[in-house]
């Protein structure tokens, strides 16, 4: 009679449930109505906008976006030798700095300014300089708005008015593409909780079924005194068995939704220490904790979970017997490559779209400002490239 292997650990199914729970959690925090910008739109101001300071003499430069929330304008930026441009305690719709806002018009303001309420007090008291407000449109919507302040002798010309209004279309841009990557994941979140759904429906839980009607007969023939008990017990034990390789498998896509380790390298090589327990494949990994030591708490998450998804694809559909994994540094980038020997990504069917696991692999890369090349070749193997950027530590 055929062993079962039945040593699937409590620590594993509740790592699953707990999964399945995170999940939910991850719908919330992407939802649209939540107020977070990430730190790709953050990382990307820091890099402009505190070097325009220098650049142009400023005292201070500062972004507001409309709140999802209450509809208000919200702060999301400040850098300058100045505490703030603009008080927004107490700032209603008659204000300045609001009205620019709603009519999406360009204002600026010479200093010095005691009618300016909304100013801070330090700046409506200096002698000499200018602020100026600069409209932020989200796909043709005015969304928010990119303020400066100066108090140099000289007025800004042209030209530097020219590049701040370009410097407030690009906010836009970056900002527009930040909330649509949002959606996206939204929207990946929730069909895949629909395709695990339909998939444990149609798949295991089926498998399950077939075997407890299968126990049933086992037990009406014992009664019966027939002879093939044994056989039955037997293609019964196969199917369980089977059933439990499928359980495995999904753990290992489902777990963990959140990293448990210090840092990538560590959270890497216990992934891979799963996956070998569970598929018998062969993971060589190339790299070290040092690589990693940089990145943030945004491109840690994206690179793996990108990995473990790599890694769940590879045992559910790659047939392969060996996974090489690379990850290293060139100049402001963290590269991870991912390389099996199995049979390659079959090309949809038409009317099919490609898999989730693959657009879902793209959105998290493209939400932290990084990219993914996915080369496949039909019974070679495929090879996945993730990269992001890597943002030093001050």
């Amino acid at each position: 009679m055929m062993p079962v292997e039945n040593d699937i650990s409590m620590n594993e199914l509740e790592d699953a449930a707990e999964s399945a729970g995170s999940m939910e959690a991850l719908v919330q925090e992407d939802s649209p109505a939540e107020d977070r910008e990430s730190s790709y739109l953050l990382f990307n101001l820091e890099q402009l906008l505190i070097p325009l300071v220098n650049l142009f003499n400023l005292d201070a430069c500062e972004v507001y976006l409309r709140s999802r929330r209450n509809g208000g304008l919200e702060r999301i930026f400040h850098t300058g030798k100045v505490p703030k441009i603009w008080q927004l305690e107490g700032m209603d719709e008659d204000g300045i700095l609001y009205k620019s806002f709603l009519k999406g018009e360009v204002r600026t303001f010479n200093l010095p300014n005691r009618r300016l309420t909304e100013l801070s007090p330090e700046l409506q008291e200096k002698a000499f300089g200018q602020a100026a407000s600069y409209p932020i449109h989200i796909d043709a919507i005015s969304a928010g708005i990119f303020s400066v302040v100066h108090t140099r002798r000289n007025l800004l010309n042209e030209n530097e008015q020219a590049f701040l209004r370009a410097i407030s279309v690009w906010i836009g841009g970056i900002a527009a593409f930040e909330r649509r990557s949002q959606q996206m994941r939204t929207q990946i979140i929730t069909e895949e909780r629909e395709r695990i759904g339909m998939d444990l429906h149609d798949g295991i839980i089926q498998s399950l079924y077939g075997i407890g009607l299968s126990m049933e007969n086992v037990s009406l023939n014992v009664e019966q005194g027939r002879n093939e008990t044994v056989s039955q017990i037997e293609k019964s034990l196969e199917a369980l068995q089977a059933a439990i390789a499928d359980i495995r498998a999904y753990i290992l896509d489902l777990r963990p939704r959140q990293l448990r380790h210090s840092n990538l390298f560590d959270g890497m090589q216990s992934l891979i220490r799963e996956f070998r327990a569970n598929t018998m494949v062969d993971v060589e990994l190339e790299g070290s904790a040092e690589e990693v030591k940089d990145l943030q708490g945004e491109q840690i998450e994206a690179l793996y979970h990108i990995f473990q998804e790599a890694l769940s694809n590879t045992a559910k559909h790659a047939k392969a017997t060996r996974v090489s994994v690379r990850l290293w540094r060139r100049d402001d980038r963290l590269l991870l490559r991912i390389n099996d020997d199995g049979q390659g990504i079959e090309q949809p069917r038409p009317g099919r779209r490609v898999g989730h696991g693959l657009a879902n692999m793209k959105a998290r890369a493209e939400g932290v400002g990084g990219g993914i090349e996915v080369v496949s070749v039909r019974k070679q193997g495929t090879t996945l490239l993730a990269w992001v950027p890597v943002r030093r530590a001050a």
